[in-house]
C-alpha cells in the first residue's frame, strides 16, 4: 500500500472537529461579552476569542489543503497516555495550589513540572540549564505583564499575604 493511500485511509478527522469545537467556544465567548458594559472588561476576552477563531480557522485550512508533512504526523508515535494524563493533573494541581502559593510561585512550579513530564528529548547539561531558565523568564515575564502593565489582580497566596 502506498503512503498516499495510507494517509487517505488513516485521516484523523479530529483535526477538523476539535478546531471547529474551539471556534464554537470562541463564538460563545464573543457573544457572552456583548453583555459587558465596561470596555476594560470585554477587550481581553474578545481579543482571545478572535485569536482563537483565526488560529483554528488556519488549522482547518491547513488540514483541508493537506499542508502537513509525514514527519509531523509521525511525531506522536512515542506519545503516552501517562504523559497526557499527568499534564492534565499538573494543571489541575496548579489551580488548586495557586490560592495558597500565589500566581508567581505556583506558575514556576507548574511550568517546571509540566516541562519535565512533557520532555521527550534527553536531558543534556545544556537542556538542564536552558529549559528551567526559560521557565523562570516566561513565568516572571507573564507575571510582570499582567500585574504591573495590564494591572490584572493576580492571586498572591495566603502564605504571602
Amino acid at each position: 500500500m502506498t503512503s498516499s493511500k495510507m494517509t487517505k485511509k488513516n485521516q484523523n478527522y479530529g483535526e477538523l472537529v476539535l478546531p471547529g469545537l474551539f471556534i464554537l467556544i470562541a463564538v460563545i465567548a464573543l457573544w457572552d461579552t456583548t453583555n459587558m458594559m465596561d470596555s476594560d472588561s470585554y477587550v481581553f476576552p474578545r481579543a482571545i476569542a478572535i485569536a482563537m477563531i483565526i488560529l483554528n480557522l488556519l488549522l482547518i485550512a491547513r488540514k483541508l489543503l493537506n499542508l502537513t508533512n509525514d514527519k509531523e504526523q509521525t511525531r506522536t508515535v512515542g506519545a503516552s497516555t501517562f504523559r497526557r494524563v499527568a499534564l492534565i493533573i499538573g494543571m489541575l494541581i496548579s489551580c488548586m495550589i495557586m490560592p495558597y502559593l500565589g500566581f508567581l510561585l505556583s506558575g514556576i512550579i507548574t511550568f517546571i513540572f509540566l516541562m519535565i513530564i512533557s520532555m521527550y528529548d534527553e536531558w543534556t547539561i545544556k537542556n538542564k540549564i536552558i529549559y528551567p531558565s526559560t521557565a523562570l523568564i516566561t513565568v516572571i515575564g507573564f507575571y510582570l505583564l499582567f500585574s504591573k502593565i495590564l494591572l490584572v489582580p493576580l492571586p498572591t497566596g495566603v502564605f504571602f499575604d
